[in-house]
């Protein structure tokens, strides 16, 4: 699914970094590095990125139609 807006604690913004952090880590930064060079200090925002999971690509790949039994 898509990373949420906004912190949920602290409420600050945090969707925009999440492009840069993923192009960090493939660029072969550590999780650390990554969310310290993009200056994320605190730790509930760096949750919000650390426990995302990703599961959009996944969901493009399913066709509804298949997966749903059309026999009535």
């Amino acid at each position: 699914m898509l990373i949420p807006v906004r912190c949920f604690t602290c409420n600050k913004e945090i969707s925009s970094y999440y492009d840069s952090y993923v192009n960090l880590l493939k660029e072969g930064y550590t999780e650390a590095e990554s969310l310290n060079k993009l200056e994320i200090t605190r730790i509930c925002c760096r949750r919000m990125l650390l426990c995302h999971v990703d599961i959009s690509e996944k969901l493009m790949r399913l066709n509804g139609a298949e997966d749903i039994n059309m026999d009535l």
